[in-house]
């Protein structure tokens, strides 16, 4: 009986000798999103955001916009940091703002080009098939002190979408 428990203990295959189950997937470290959004008082705009992720969760975002209009048009740099790396972010803004297009007669680059510098927070949500859609909400407010009292603050409400095109 001895002889036959000590075999069966022999042929069972030790713990150590199964291989290790894999990682879990750590994700992406960055993505890059293009897209567009539409909001006041600047009616819509066209950008690119990127993501850093840290262990799988988005932790900060830059961004870049063009925001084309008739009378309002603005060229913009963002970052922003996802407090517990969740969709809520916090950020600032730099932006060129252009209160007449430069195509259009008339234009004074010294009088017509203002720099604004701002805060802003909302919300930027993974949506779709590998979390690669981002549905943006934001609420802004831009400081333009070259601007009489009346223009001095800018105040926006943007809602966008932007599609992953690039991962690393």
């Amino acid at each position: 009986m001895s002889a036959l428990l000590l075999t069966l203990v022999l042929a069972q295959p030790a713990v150590a000798d199964q291989p290790a189950p894999p990682p879990p997937a750590a994700g992406p470290g960055f993505r890059l999103h293009l897209g567009a959004q539409v909001g006041l008082p600047i009616l819509l705009g066209l950008g690119a955001t990127g993501t850093f992720f840290v262990e799988g969760k988005p932790r900060f975002d830059v961004d870049a916009w063009w925001e084309p209009s008739g009378f309002l048009q603005s060229y913009s740099v963002g970052a922003a940091w996802r407090p517990g790396d969740r969709f809520f972010f916090v950020g600032a803004r730099a932006r060129l703002l252009q209160f007449q297009p430069p195509w259009t007669k008339g234009f004074n680059g010294a009088n017509d080009n203002h720099l604004g510098l701002g805060l802003e927070a909302g919300a930027r949500l993974r949506v779709g098939p590998g979390d690669k859609g981002l549905v943006a909400l934001a609420l802004s407010g831009t400081l333009v002190p070259t601007q009489s009292v009346n223009l001095q603050w800018l105040l926006g409400l943007t809602a966008g979408f932007s599609w992953s095109v690039w991962e690393r």
